[in-house]
């Protein structure tokens, strides 16, 4: 009788082979605590501050120690993240199925491994620089003991308050390879704080039900709508900063502009407050513009 679980199995199931798909099915209940798509997004924007910062290829020790110690601290802050936050994961359709609320996992076995990570990754980017790993731990610090445990769960401006803590890697990456900061570090960190927020509006009015079943402030005020905008059209005025300041060639600012017009014109739609797809549509796009406008800041310095 085929069980469900295993794909392409030869039967019977003997231990060994039970073993073997239980040890990876253990595994990767572990690489998803670090939620690997947020740890690549992250990275992906230190990627790109490491290549304005050479004003081309940095070097290559520099650039992997970066993204691994990087990669691994931003995956323990989620790792953290699922242990502090595994009774309100239960009650979400979209996080019940994680490790912790399905049992897979204990919370102490996701704790240990987050706090591991966080230790190998610190000492990776200490190897790089003080300052960056520095940056690094006040930025986990803020994430679990901050938000997740207090802003996330009591004000609706958790989005806006908590902006920073994603913007933190082209700090990071930025001065592990100048040794310095300057004024383009900062404006790249303004431009991802002023992207979260709508980012994670469009999140919660897409599921906005999910968020009030469990009892999480998500959305500002009364006019979600309104403050989508005010945030979209800021942002679209600091990555229109970054072409002087920077001294960003022509692909950049092309796909800057048609980035934001975009970004602008989903959230400007009528429905955009009461349409889950509209909202949903908003909520990718947030991900698609915020890829694809990094990748014009590293393709832009080789060209």
């Amino acid at each position: 009788m085929d069980t469900g679980i295993y794909d392409a199995v030869p039967y019977p199931l003997t231990t060994k082979v039970t073993a073997r798909a239980g040890v990876r099915t253990t595994l990767l209940d572990y690489f998803s605590l670090l939620k690997p798509r947020v740890v690549l997004l992250h990275l992906f924007t230190a990627f790109a501050s490491m290549f304005l910062a050479a004003r081309g290829v940095p070097r290559v020790k520099t650039l992997l120690l970066v993204l691994a110690g990087g990669g691994l601290v931003a995956g323990a802050a989620n790792a953290l993240n699922c242990y502090f936050d595994r009774e309100l994961d239960e009650n979400m359709p979209r996080t019940e199925t994680r490790p912790l609320p399905a049992g897979r996992l204990s919370p102490l076995q996701s704790l240990i491994f987050g706090l591991a990570c966080a230790a190998v990754g610190l000492s990776l980017l200490a190897w790089v620089s003080l300052t960056a790993a520095a940056l690094a731990f006040v930025a986990v610090a803020f994430y679990v003991m901050v938000y997740t445990l207090w802003l996330k769960r009591n004000t609706a401006l958790s989005a806006v308050l908590s902006s920073g803590i994603g913007a933190v890697p082209p700090l990071i990456g930025w001065i592990a390879v100048s040794g310095n900061l300057a004024l383009t570090p900062f404006l790249l960190f303004g431009i991802i704080a002023l992207w979260t927020p709508p980012h994670f509006w469009a999140l919660a009015l897409s599921r906005g039900d999910e968020y009030k079943r469990a009892g999480l402030p998500a959305l500002p005020w009364n006019r979600p709508g309104l403050w989508l905008v005010v945030f979209i059209m800021s942002l679209i005025g600091a990555t229109a900063a970054l072409v002087p300041i920077a001294r960003i060639g022509a692909v950049y600012t092309v796909a800057a502009a048609a980035l934001g017009l975009g970004y602008l014109a989903l959230s400007l739609r009528p429905d955009i407050e009461r349409s889950t797809r509209a909202a949903r549509r908003l909520y990718v796009y947030s991900i698609f513009y915020l890829i694809v406008l990094f990748a014009a800041m590293i393709i832009s310095p080789l060209i």
